[in-house]
This record gives C-alpha cells, structure tokens and sequence, in this order.
C-alpha cells in the first residue's frame, strides 16, 4: 500500500533546497572489496567448487615405477544464491497542500507526480540502506539488522560468515572465554539495564564508556533476549555496569551468574591479538592471510597504542598504522563485534549476480496505469559459503565460545 511521505507544514518556509538530507548510511566495503572471498559473479542458483589434496611419498629410489599408493581426496563447496528484493510504493497527494506544491508541474494531473523528489527519496534514503543491508546479509544472516535500516523478513534461509564460521567445527577457534570474560550475577531490567558483576570483576580497571561488549549465555525467563552485543553508557563501580538495552519489558526471573561479559579493548587487545596471530598456521600467514577486524577492535588498538604513547610521554596525533608485528588488519564493516579473523580469500566464496545489484533500485511512474504513485524496487541475490576441506586454514577469535 502507498504511504504519502510526511511534509511537515503548509506554511511557505522559502525556497527549496536542492537536495533532501537524509540519514548518515556508510558505504560498506565488503568481502570482494577487501579480497577477503573468491567472487563467483554472473550466478543465478547454484555453483559448486571442487577442492583437492593429496600428500607425496619419498621413496627408495628405484628402476621400475613404484606407485606411491595415495588416494587424491577431492570435497566440494555447494555456493547457492538466495535472491530478495525491495518494494516501495510512494503517493504524493499531501504535496499538494503544502508549500511544495509551487514546484509541481503546470496542470492539475500533474499534482501527482514530482520526479525530482522521489529520486532523491531513492538516492539519500532506500539505496545506500538497501546497500547497507545487503552487506550486514552477507555477513551476518538474516538476525541482527538494526532497526535504522530495516528488517529482513524473507522466508528462504540464509547463512552468513560469521555465522558458517561459528558453526563450523573444522577451523582454529580461539575463544574469548578465556580471555576477556566477566560473570553476571545479576541483572536489573529498565529503559537501560544495569549488569552487576561477580565479586573481584574489578570492571573500572577492564572496561570503558563505549566499548562494545558481548553478552552471552544468560538464562533465565526472556533475559535470554539480552545475549546481544551492546555499548556501555556507564562504569558505575568494580561491580556494576549499565547498557545500553531496553529489558523494561523483560518478564520471568534472571538464573543468576548465568550470563558472561565478553570484549575486546585497549586492556587486553595486544594479549588477545598476539594469542590470534601465534595460532594462525604460518603457511595462511605466509600466503597472505589478513587479519579480519570490525571497526571497533580497529577503534580500541588506536586507543591501545595512544595509551602506550601517552604513558611514555608522547601525545598520539595521528591514526596508528592496523597491524602488530607486521601483520596487517584489514576492517571489515558490519563484521560482527569482538571478532578477530585471518583467512586467505580462497577459503571464502561469495556468489552473486551482478556487482551492482545491491546498489540498483528502479524507480517507476505508475499514472499510466491509472494509478498516480511510484514504485521503488530492488532486486539482489547473494550468498556465501566457506571451504570444507581446508577448515583450519581459518583462524577465529570470537564472543560466542
């Protein structure tokens, strides 16, 4: 159904702007962007791709021919692509009695339609969340898109990265458990919750305004809805924090000590960095395996390093270089929170159709029909798949083990 967009008055306010303002969407760069998959393009369904091994004897010279008695092993990688569109329709009719109405074209039939407007609906607003969407998808499935953007609501399933890495049980996984965790004792639910931590937690010291944390395992009624990723608003003491997460409406009754506090920040991110690398297998290294950051693990080794510099008496001025012993990160946008992830672009596939379809959104006048409306409409297909012979060529540092 058509919804007319909200004009505010009808009030002359002066004269047109040449341009909508719309809302801050950053332009993602994703998998193929950053090298970090193998693009299989042109795709309409499914692909298969052909992975083999095999290992070489060394023998005993001989005169005659002794076959070493190996079998090449070979795997596949079944790469489908899920296809999803956008619809909008978009009805002009309140333009009338507004101030707007100046720049409508000569003619009362023409009261429905203003081109120049509805493009820059299209331009400022649906494509770059259409974009933006598309890559979270890639990365993410189908759970987690923030409200901001959107919401994905088609029935196929669709399985991300992160998600196919957290599932799989073949690759080198490091887990933040041990790492940077803290025990939640208890919880107490409002517009913002505040998280009470176990005894000797000593969060002034570990924890930060504005690190993003990863809550997980809490049990207990629909508190199982706060195993979220979440920005601290406050460090009020050793043992107390409060989030950024509205459990106001939250029923049943917390398990207490259920839940765990997981992060990366500047007062653990060299150990969990270093542990990251000394696991990576040297040959993924050597072949130029990047390690794979959301941008607020880039955020908290600047922080890390200004920290550094500022205890030796230097003052940070400019951005640090992302790397550590000559292992260069690279940020992947809408990665997910508190992850750290070195692969090398062979062990990544991601199908799709066209490069430009995340960014193509049609818009079509509708009055020949006899129906003075626009409709927008996207079309995309993706999807990704990750290696099944070669599993621990991946290295994973994540909040969910």
């Amino acid at each position: 159904m058509a919804a007319n967009p909200n004009f505010p008055s009808s009030t002359y306010a002066g004269k047109l702007f040449a341009e909508i303002m719309g809302p801050e969407v950053f332009d993602p760069a994703g998998l193929v962007d950053n090298d970090l998959a193998t693009g299989v393009d042109k795709m309409k369904f499914k692909e298969t791709i052909l992975e083999s091994d095999d290992t070489v004897v060394f023998q005993t010279p001989s005169a005659l021919f002794n076959d070493q008695g190996t079998q090449a092993s070979t795997g596949e990688v079944n790469l489908e692509v899920v296809p999803f569109e956008f619809h909008k329709q978009i009805e002009l009719s309140t333009i009338q009695s507004s101030w707007l109405s100046e720049n409508l074209a000569p003619g009362s039939m023409e009261d429905y339609s203003y081109d120049d407007i509805v493009r820059m609906y299209l331009e400022k607003v649906y494509q770059p969340k259409w974009k933006q969407g598309a890559s979270f998808l890639a990365l993410n499935g189908k759970t987690g898109l923030g409200s901001n953007i959107g919401s994905i609501t088609f029935s196929q399933a669709y399985s991300g990265l992160y998600p196919l890495l957290d599932a799989a049980s073949g690759i080198r996984k490091n887990a933040l458990s041990g790492q940077g965790q803290l025990t939640i004792d208890g919880v107490t639910k409002g517009v913002v919750t505040t998280l009470t931590l176990a005894a000797g937690s000593a969060a002034l010291s570990k924890l930060y305004v504005g690190n993003t944390i990863s809550l997980r395992s809490l049990a207990g009624g629909q508190y199982t809805g706060l195993n979220v990723d979440v920005e601290i608003l406050s460090v009020v003491s050793d043992t107390s924090i409060i989030v950024d997460f509205d459990s106001s409406s939250f029923t049943g009754t917390y398990t207490a000590s259920s839940g765990r506090v997981r992060w990366i920040n500047r007062y653990n991110i060299i150990q969990i960095l270093s542990n990251h690398i000394t696991r990576t297998l040297k040959e993924v290294r050597r072949a130029g395996g990047r390690i794979v950051v959301p941008q607020n693990v880039a955020d908290e080794w600047q922080f890390a390093i200004a920290d550094a510099k500022l205890g030796g008496g230097y003052a940070p001025i400019t951005a640090e270089t992302l790397s550590l012993v000559g292992e260069r990160m690279t940020i992947l946008d809408n990665a997910p929170a508190n992850t750290i992830g070195t692969w090398t672009r062979n062990r990544v596939f991601y199908g799709y159709d066209m490069s430009d379809d995340q960014a193509y959104i049609q818009m079509l006048w509708q009055g020949q029909t006899g129906d003075m409306v626009y409709n927008l409409r996207g079309r995309n297909k993706s999807g990704v798949a990750i290696t099944q012979k070669f599993q621990r060529e991946i290295m994973y540092t994540t909040p969910n083990s």
